[in-house]
């Protein structure tokens, strides 16, 4: 027992004497485009603090497409969103390349295109409104507010599990009537722990981090609580799926009844390809492979859809919406476009990107990039950036996106970060501008939203993913046509 104090004492003295060299008393706390980062450079030497950041699209460029054999994600960001696992995000090599492959396969087609919408479309109606107009008829009565950022959280991530599982956890009803299953609730509240885990990993000593969880104390408790829950929903949700498909038969050659339905079953009654004689990487079918893939993929879509929506109706709240709905079709609504667009330039939902050189490099900007040295990209920090979008660049301005015959301008993707760029820009990234535009046209054309403060400049909380600190507090009420 003696020793157990004793380390957990210990941890407990180095994270605070870590914590009094990035607190608010330190000068480079509050750097606007750059938040804490530039306090993490002065830690002391156990901190491993040893990154470049940069921001300068030259050098972009060249990590992305010139050079970017020599650049991956590294051991260190794999040890870090560890709970993502094997999932695209966090491997390189030959694993990347499959991973990449299987799921080009599965998003790039419009039947699927089509069927997450309709998915979409379905859990708007039955759900999103339904949950609206309750906290409207309330508002009306009680004057009572709603927070749009936690409700687009739990919606998309309901969205995502029908769409990735073909199961909804009903996280959403549970926010918007009494009662609701716990089960479900408490995973969609693991990926929340998660997502701040991550970023508590980026800036504690490792030693910190490695006795804390070995202990199960503090932030290293509540990781492995998240994780186990995740992991027990999972896993079954996998076991139960095979059990299911062992009972069907799926004809090899019917691609229309397979865009039907989730993308479990589908990767499950894929065949493989033909590989050329080459051995096979992994075993898809495999859980471990199933549950990292599947993960990956709720996380990605969750996040980057409910928090680019969350922006856009702050961003937008006094603004002329008329201009949206000049054609129904979504993709010929050009301002709507544009207006998405600069909110993803201004709050880009995944703010820093993450690279790690194989070997040494020299960079455009002249700086020497050493053997195994980690880059943090600023992706937030480029949308502030005069030298990219001009001296108005802090400014919400969708004109900036189109053109002088009504078109939307395109802008190169070393300089618009938000989906990355080259061989890793993202393959969800049609379908994540299709879902927030129909969705934005649905919320719009159906409700007005009051904001309760005078907007976002100061709320950005800086994390893994860019969402308020204090959620996005309205008044709704119904608009009347």
């Amino acid at each position: 027992m003696s020793t157990q104090l004793l380390l957990t004492f210990l941890s407990l003295f180095i994270f605070l004497c870590f914590w009094l060299l990035i607190n608010k008393h330190s000068p480079l706390y509050q750097w606007p485009l750059l938040g804490m980062l530039p306090s993490l450079q002065l830690g002391p030497s156990f901190i491993k603090a040893d990154y470049m950041v940069t921001s300068d699209p030259t050098n972009i460029n060249h990590i992305f497409n010139k050079n970017a054999a020599n650049y991956d994600k590294g051991r260190d960001f794999k040890a870090i969103m560890e709970a993502l696992g094997d999932g695209i995000f966090n491997v390189d090599g030959e694993l990347w390349k499959f991973h990449r492959k299987l799921l080009h396969s599965l998003l790039n087609k419009s039947e699927f295109e089509g069927h997450s919408m309709h998915i979409l479309t379905q859990k708007v109606r039955s759900t999103l409104m339904p949950v609206l107009d309750r906290a409207a008829a309330r508002t009306t009565d009680r004057n009572e507010l709603v927070d749009l950022q936690d409700m687009f959280k739990r919606f998309m991530f309901d969205n995502m599990c029908l769409l990735v599982f073909g199961f909804d956890p009903h996280y959403l009803s549970a926010a918007g009537s009494e009662g609701g299953c716990l089960l479900d609730s408490a995973c969609g509240k693991a990926f929340d722990e998660l997502e701040e885990v991550a970023i508590y990993r980026h800036i504690v000593p490792l030693c910190v981090w490695r006795l804390q969880h070995r202990l199960k104390i503090g932030i290293g408790l509540n990781c492995i609580r998240a994780w186990s829950t995740l992991d027990e929903l999972l896993y079954g949700i996998i076991e139960r799926k095979k059990q299911e498909l062992a009972t069907k038969h799926f004809v090899d050659n019917d691609v229309h009844k397979r865009n039907k339905v989730d993308l479990l079953t589908q990767i499950l009654v894929m065949k493989d390809e033909d590989d050329g004689g080459n051995e096979k990487i992994i075993d898809k079918t495999s859980d471990k492979f199933l549950r990292d893939t599947t993960l990956t993929l709720v996380a990605a879509g969750r996040v980057a859809i409910a928090a680019c929506l969350t922006w856009f109706i702050c961003d937008i709240n006094g603004e002329e919406i008329g201009g949206f709905f000049i054609n129904d079709e979504l993709n010929k609504l050009v301002y709507l476009h544009a207006t998405v667009c600069e909110t993803l330039r201004l709050y880009p939902p995944v703010p820093l990107e993450h690279k790690c050189a194989v070997e040494a490099d020299v960079l455009p900007s002249g700086h020497t990039v050493h053997k195994e040295e980690r880059i943090i990209l600023s992706v937030h920090a480029m949308s502030m950036m005069e030298e990219i979008w001009g001296e108005d660049c802090l400014k919400f301005k969708p004109d900036r996106w189109i053109s002088e015959k009504g078109t939307i301008l395109h802008v190169p993707s070393y300089k618009f970060m938000t989906f990355l760029a080259g061989a890793r820009t993202c393959l969800g990234k049609n379908m994540s501008f299709t879902q927030v535009k129909s969705l934005a046209s649905a919320l719009l054309w159906n409700y007005n939203f009051e904001l309760i403060d005078d907007g976002p400049s100061d709320r950005p909380v800086l994390g893994m993913v860019l969402f308020m600190k204090d959620g996005l507090k309205t008044r709704v009420s119904k608009r009347n046509h």
